[in-house]
């Protein structure tokens, strides 16, 4: 069951979607719109899979998603384009974009 605090699952930093989504560097499955990360505080390795009004933090273990802890995010939005591999995260203000 996923962890609901909003602090990193390896040092117990607080995080925001925000504060993630800025940490991410690549695209880890583009199929499964998971996306490579380190924790801004304490640097460890997170994989990160952001859906509609959530971002999952959690590891892609043997072809599934194992989610760790989700945080909250009203208004995200995800658009994956499987032609180029590329991901478009959107929130009120903010906008990123990663490509395979």
């Amino acid at each position: 069951m996923a962890r609901r605090e909003a602090t990193c699952p390896l040092c117990g930093a607080k995080l925001t979607p925000a504060q993630v989504l800025d940490a991410c560097e690549e695209v880890a499955d583009a199929s499964r719109s998971v996306l490579s990360c380190h924790c801004p505080h304490c640097q460890g390795h997170l994989e990160v899979m952001p859906a509609a009004g959530r971002v999952d933090i959690g590891y892609l273990r043997n072809g599934r998603f194992d989610v760790v802890l989700t945080l909250a995010c009203d208004g995200l939005t995800v658009l994956r384009d499987t032609s180029t591999g590329s991901l478009r995260i959107r929130m009120p203000g903010r906008d990123w974009k990663f490509d395979e």
